[in-house]
């Protein structure tokens, strides 16, 4: 393109070299006047090339073959590549495929050559990329070379030399050896041949294909050995071998086998026998010589988990782990084979026993046992056994258990593992004493090995099985309660509860009412205790119930106890009014008038003063304020005019309500039954009613429908049909006055009338008849066309020719009226019959011509001319032309014919036409045609008018006029046409047009159609319709001939509702009349409802009470009377409501947090009545529940806890733990203690942790009960508490006391044997095997004089005394003091030693005293 300034810019985006490589332009300069240079300017621009077209290969794959073993440098192949632009050097490269760089590519040429030796052994076949480069840009292309083999190696052997041994009776054909050799060349170049190039006496042969050596004769033992050359060739060209020595030794035959010194072995070893230990040799012969009479030992059978093994000269060995447990008998086969050629073998069995030794210990069937044992069984009951399994034998395996620490609540039977109880058990005091009814002991398996036993121990629980010895308690044995007698149905009264420390079943408590509740007015929960009502309460009736509530706990043999609940029921309005019936039948006339009473309603109460005193509402109804009713008296009367065909029923519910606290109410219902009155006209469908039918179809034929609506009841509403009017006036046209079918009644004919507008009256049947309403619908009939007119000859049929008449000259015009409309009335002409040689006819003018000269002897011509339409079933009329000559002495006229046109209305005595020329003087008459219009001169010829003629009358007229010369006459015809003066204006067939279009009708239908006449004739008859400027965007075109609109495009109601024009109906003669065309258009149902957002969000309070307004949705509609919309919510329909005014509110009480976030649908639905669609918009709404503070928290920790006495202060004891379902600062939880025991505990405010603040002392003590309190952080805030036993665990912190510091006893020197000399007594303040004290004599006692009970501390005479036998100190004394020292041994796992009292034991032998102190 080229600028105003003269630059030539490049208007394409990009000028391709490849495609035209020059162009030249032509430049003309124009200036501001338009006038261009003289000269042009020739610009020629030159395209240069640059490199964008990549290289291309003459082939994508290139395929080339080689030998191996070429020469360096070898030509391989060439490659080639082009590009079409110009100044390019292409140059190659191999990229892949070459790793090791056996081929070159010449950069320049694209010739590939070898680079190195190639070796089809090592690599068979290459596949190149090769890149073309032309500057930046590159191609590539494929190569595929084929390497072809040669017969470069030699078959090869895998062993220069091999041997093989054979036996001197081995017979001919027996195969000695298999030679194998290798080629690795292709095809026959790698097929390998055997052959024997040295055979020792022939004695060996071998297969050429196989390799495989055989024998053909006995071998020589005196030979020792023979050598045989082995050669194996190839098959190529030229053949290549290699070759190898076979040693072939020659063995004696082996005919004695080994044989064992004993049928049999059995040998014992220690199954701890060490690894590669040698235990056993057996020991074979063999009488052979040499190596036939070798011996080698072989284990074949036996040898489980390889646990032998055998050295050639016979000697057993261990050859892995040996295990007695898992195996103590081996039975092993073996075996004793020569090293002949052909070897022979013995076999014998060798058992080796396993010999125990104590290397397992004993282990127990389970770590760790669990056993149930009832309380309160006497002291012996078996508790459960424990069982341990030693795998030794023997000593070595035999169990004993014990302890592991000395046990005073159980014992535990060293050889059968059972143990049982020594006293009698409480479980719930173990509960209130250790916190726990469950002993840990630790039991031990000892087996009776040499030299050290070996041991296993094991955990063994036991668990006191409760039994149901603790009845329930309750915490009060009075309960008090009031309820209303209005309570409604299952109200909770009041919770009871009892406890039973008993665990399990027997601790499970079920609650029933044993007494007070004859009338079963109340239920209680077996389980929780909570008393419900179940009935009604009549305070009038019963004012108080007391009942017998017992709790019984579920063991097998239950126990029960009682409480007594008290229940008052308070007074209340309970009288609700009663109407005397249900439901109040009425019947009104819709034309009653406002404000006359309906009907009236009463109702009653059986109560008193305000609870009596009755207001009445309508609360329930579909009325829409139509009625109302009085409040003190129920009258109920008309607030606002009925209409039965809007609705016909109204069902109100009438509420009285007293006026007490709380009020009661009762509803009816009143039906009231609108009846009709005939108040509404009958209406047709919107839109004017068009229908097309064909002429002549059968007087009867059905040719549309007219139906109407009247919304009226019963006769009012029954319709019956007639029709008015029809334009033009006839009674073509009959309808069915019941369906409203409209009928042809006549003969239906297009010439008549082209269009028909009839006028449909629809009538109800009211009476009287003076009431009776109607409506009137206009209907157009448009008739089209039918071929059912045959064309008529309205020519003159007979003419008088001149004999001399001109060849070609125009003798007549035949015409021929057809009134058909189209090609139906198109008519053409032929002569059928006659003088054709003489006569032509135009076929479509009609004008009959001179063919050939007349012959004036032959007077009479006569034709039969034929007048056929163009109508698709053509139709055909003849009639006969005379043509007569003229004789020569006759009058004759100038003219065979004469033709003349006058103007209608023209003044008597017009002359019309002067008939001049007759050749004698004649008398003129007119014979026919005259009609009383036409005069003619009879001397001069003169044709006047006699009348003034319309042309709408009769528009032709053909006159036989006669020349009469006295002897002759000749006659002529006068044709005359009266022409159309436009003396008549178009006139429409309504004052006014008016359509009803809807707008949902197709563009291109028929919407409307005008007729307009004219009675001119002609082109003054013709009309023409067109639209005035009125029209100025299309929407309606207007067939200017037919008068039917048609529809150009959609209409939009909602764009416009109506449309008016101006149409005009103008005749051929310029006289016009114009009328308003009226087009209303109808609202069809074709917009949705549009919600003003597409989404919509909000939050509230979740505490907000059902009812409550949320959004309010403001929807409109674009369609006009669909202003009535309703709305629906399709998701959560149970929790939300929406009005009919698009207020969505709550209609369940919401939990935020049950659902914290709702996604609703809202739908908005039109109200199009029937047919019409119907549509629907939605919108999406979210809703976020806003928290409030109504959930306290909710303790989820344990309520029991254990602390051992002696745990250090600040350590955290317990974690109080609690939920709050509630968000934000109303879930932020708080804890506290309330009234914490004696400063010993202390609460984290934030963590829940409960530290100890003092010393704990389980012996002061034993447990605690804190009250834990979680508060959240709402406004106002919530808490919730819990109480939490924290049991004090006893630990061994209590030394034994004893009684006496000093005891003292006095014993003869006689006393027996076992005699109880005292009983010392010491107590633990400690509990459990803490608190249980054992008595020892640690000192004092050297001798073992005296024996102490461990358990009772009971002190015994162990042995005798004699004076004698006394230590000679004491002897030589007499009284003398021991060191004894005692001491005891506290049954906790800390032992506590104590020197705690003295004992002295004073023993008399006569006047003497010895004395010991025991301490």
């Amino acid at each position: 393109m080229i600028t105003n300034l003269g630059l030539v810019n490049l208007r394409a985006t990009r000028c391709p070299w490849e495609e035209k490589t020059a162009y030249q332009l032509q430049i003309v300069a124009t200036d501001g006047g338009h006038l261009q240079s003289q000269n042009q300017a020739i610009v020629t621009i030159t395209v240069l090339d640059t490199q964008d077209n990549p290289p291309v290969f003459s082939q994508g794959t290139y395929s080339f073959v080689v030998f191996e073993n070429v020469a360096l440098g070898y030509h391989v192949g060439t490659v080639y590549a082009s590009t079409m632009d110009l100044n390019t050097n292409i140059s190659y490269l191999i990229t892949t495929g070459d790793q090791r760089g056996m081929f070159a590519i010449n950069r320049a040429t694209g010739q590939i050559t070898t680079a190195s030796i190639i070796d089809r052994e090592e690599q068979a076949f290459y596949q190149l990329k090769v890149v073309a480069r032309g500057g930046a840009i590159t191609g590539d292309a494929v190569v595929n070379i084929t390497v072809k083999d040669l017969n470069d190696n030699s078959p090869h052997f895998v062993h220069v030399v091999e041997s093989v041994n054979v036996v001197e009776n081995w017979k001919a054909g027996h195969t000695i050896f298999q030679a194998k050799a290798l080629d690795p060349d292709e095809g026959v170049n790698g097929v390998v041949l055997y052959s024997l190039k040295q055979n020792p006496k022939g004695l060996f042969s071998i297969n050429e294909q196989t390799g495989a050596i055989s024998l053909t004769g006995p071998l020589d033992i005196n030979a020792g050995s023979y050598q045989v050359e082995i050669l194996a060739s190839d098959m190529g060209v030229p053949q290549l071998s290699s070759n190898f020595i076979l040693t072939v030794s020659v063995h004696d035959v082996n005919d004695n086998p080994p044989v064992f010194d004993q049928l049999s072995y059995e040998v014992t070893i220690l199954e701890s026998e060490p690894v590669n230990s040698r235990f056993f040799k057996v020991q074979a012969s063999d009488k052979d010589s040499g190596v036939n009479g070798e011996i080698a030992y072989s284990i074949i059978e036996g040898n489980a988990g390889d646990a032998f093994g055998i050295f050639p000269d016979g000697q057993l060995y261990i050859k892995s782990e040996l295990d007695r447990e898992l195996q103590e008998r081996y039975v092993l086969l073996v075996v004793a084979s020569d090293r002949a050629v052909e070897p022979l073998n013995a076999t014998v069995n060798v058992t080796v026993i396993l010999e125990d030794v104590n290397d397992n210990r004993p282990l127990f069937n389970s770590t760790t046992y669990v056993f149930y044992f009832e309380e309160e069984q006497r002291g012996g009951s078996y508790v459960g056994k424990i069982n341990a399994v030693d795998k030794d034998f023997g000593p070595n395996g035999e169990v004993r258990y014990s302890f592991e620490h000395m046990q005073p609540d159980f014992e535990l039977n060293t050889v059968t593992g059972e143990i049982r109880s020594t006293h009698q058990f409480d479980r719930e005091a173990l509960m209130r004493q250790r916190g726990a009814a469950v002993f840990s002991l630790t039991v031990i398996a000892t087996d009776q090995g040499l030299p050290k036993p070996l041991k296993d121990q094991a955990t063994v629980q036991i668990y006191m099985k409760d039994i149901n010895d603790n009845a329930p308690k309750f915490l009060k044995d009075l309960y008090q309660a009031t309820i209303s007698e209005l309570a409604a149905n299952l109200t909770q009264v009041l919770r009871v509860s009892a406890s039973d420390v008993d665990e399990g079943v027997n601790g499970l408590i079920h609650y029933s009412v044993i007494k007070g509740n004859e009338e079963n007015q109340f239920a209680i929960d077996s389980s929780t205790g909570q008393v419900t009502l179940v009935g009604k309460l009549d305070h009038e009736a019963t004012a108080s119930y007391s009942l017998v509530i017992q709790a019984v706990d579920s063991g097998a043999v239950s126990l029960s106890s009682t409480c007594m609940l008290s229940i008052d029921v308070l007074d209340e309005n309970d009288n609700s009014p009663s109407f005397p019936k249900s439901t109040l039948l009425v019947d009104v006339l819709e034309n009653m008038r406002v404000g006359e009473l309906v009907s009236s309603v009463t109702a009653t109460d059986s109560d008193s003063g305000d609870n009596a005193d009755l207001h009445y509402s309508i609360t329930g109804t579909n009325n829409h304020g139509t009625f109302s009713i009085s409040p003190n008296t129920g009258s109920i009367f008309l607030a606002k005019k009925l209409d039965f065909e809007t609705q016909s029923l109204y069902k109100l519910n009438i509420t009285a309500k007293d006026q007490g606290r709380p009020p009661r109410s009762s509803t009816m219902s009143v039906v009231i039954h609108v009846r009709d009155f005939n108040d509404n006209p009958p209406h047709f469908p919107p839109g004017d009613i068009f229908k097309s039918i064909v002429e002549n179809v059968p007087v009867g034929s059905s040719v549309i429908s007219v139906t109407a609506q009247d919304p009226d009841a019963d006769i009012n509403g029954q319709l019956t049909y007639a029709i008015i009017q029809q334009m033009p006036r006839g009674n073509h046209f009959r309808i069915d006055e019941v369906r409203g079918t409209i009928f042809t009644n006549a003969e239906i004919d297009r010439e008549f009338a082209n269009l028909f507008e009839l006028t449909v009256k629809a009538t109800d049947q009211a009476v009287p008849v003076e009431s009776r309403r109607f409506a009137l619908k206009n209907v157009t009939i448009l008739v089209t066309d039918q071929n059912d007119n045959v064309p008529v000859f309205v020519s003159q049929n007979a003419l008088a020719a001149d004999p001399s008449v001109v060849i070609g000259s125009i003798l007549t015009t035949i015409i021929a009226a057809d009134p058909d409309e189209g090609a139906n009335g198109e008519v053409e002409y032929e002569i059928v019959n006659g003088d054709t040689e003489t006569f032509i006819v135009d076929r479509y003018s009609g004008d009959l011509r001179v063919a050939s000269a007349l012959v004036p002897s032959q007077l009479i011509y006569n034709l039969i001319v034929s007048a056929t339409d163009l109508g698709p079933e053509r139709r055909k009329s003849t009639t006969e032309m005379t043509i007569i000559l003229q004789g020569v002495d006759g009058p004759v006229f100038t003219q065979p014919k004469y033709i003349t046109i006058l103007k209608e209305g023209e003044p008597i005595g017009t002359n019309v036409i002067s008939l001049e020329g007759a050749n004698a003087l004649v008398t003129y008459t007119i014979i026919s045609g005259a009609d009383d219009s036409f005069h003619i001169d009879p001397e001069s010829g003169e044709l006047i008018a006699t009348k003034r003629l319309d042309r709408e009358r009769r528009s032709k007229y053909s006159l036989l006029v006669r020349a009469d010369d006295g002897l002759q006459s000749s006659d002529v015809r006068i044709n005359i046409t009266v022409s159309d003066v436009n003396d008549h204006i178009p006139k429409f067939s309504r004052p006014v047009y008016s359509f009803d279009i809807p707008e949902d009708a197709t563009p291109g239908s028929l919407v409307a159609a005008i007729l307009a006449t004219d009675d001119d004739s002609g082109i003054n008859g013709e009309i023409t319709y067109t639209v005035s400027e009125d029209d100025e965007e299309g929407i309606f075109f207007l067939n200017p001939v037919t008068g039917v609109f048609n529809l150009t495009r959609a209409l939009d109601y909602e764009a416009q509702q109506y449309y008016i024009l101006t149409v005009r109906a103008e005749d051929g003669g310029g006289q016009a009349t114009a009328i308003r065309v009226y087009f209303n258009i109808l609202d069809i149902n074709d917009n949705p409802p549009v919600f003003a957002m597409a989404s919509y969000s909000t939050s509230l309070m979740e505490n907000l009470p059902p009812g409550s307004a949320i959004l309010n949705f403001s929807v409109t509609d674009a369609d006009h009377g669909t202003s009535a919309l309703t709305f629906s919510v399709s998701r959560h329909a149970g929790q939300f409501a929406i009005d009919s005014s698009g207020v969505l509110s709550i209609r369940q009480p919401l939990d935020r947090e049950s659902q914290s976030f709702y996604s609703l649908v809202v739908q908005a639905h039109d109200m199009a009545p029937p047919p019409a669609s119907r549509y629907t918009s939605t919108a999406q709404v979210s809703i976020i529940l806003l928290d409030v503070n109504d959930s306290p928290p909710s303790f989820i920790s344990p309520k029991l806890t254990y602390v051992p006495e002696n745990t250090p202060i600040d350590t955290v004891v317990f974690r109080a733990q609690a939920t709050d379902p509630d968000s934000g600062p109303n879930s932020y939880i708080e804890y506290s203690l309330l009234r914490p025991p004696g400063n010993k505990f202390s609460i984290g405010t934030i963590d829940g942790e409960v530290k100890l603040t003092g010393e704990l002392d389980r012996e002061a003590v034993a447990n605690y009960t804190l009250t834990v309190v979680a508060t959240d952080k709402g406004q106002p805030s919530l808490s919730s508490s819990t109480d939490v036993v924290v049991v004090v665990l006893d630990i061994n912190d209590n030394n034994p006391l004893f009684a006496q510091k000093l005891y003292r006893v006095e014993v003869a020197e006689d006393t027996l044997t076992g005699t109880d000399l005292i009983q010392v007594l010491a107590t633990d303040g400690d509990e459990g095997t803490n608190g249980q004290v054992r008595y020892a004599i640690i000192s004092g006692d050297g001798s073992s004089e005296f024996r102490i009970d461990s358990v009772t501390g009971v002190i015994t005479v162990a042995k005798g005394w004699r004076l004698g036998g006394l230590n000679g100190d004491l002897c030589g004394e007499r009284l003398g003091l021991a060191d004894i020292k005692g001491s005891l041994v506290p049954g906790g796992q800390d032992f506590i030693f104590m020197s705690s009292c003295l004992l002295l034991i004073v023993l008399t032998a006569g006047l003497g005293r010895w004395i010991f102190a025991l301490q």
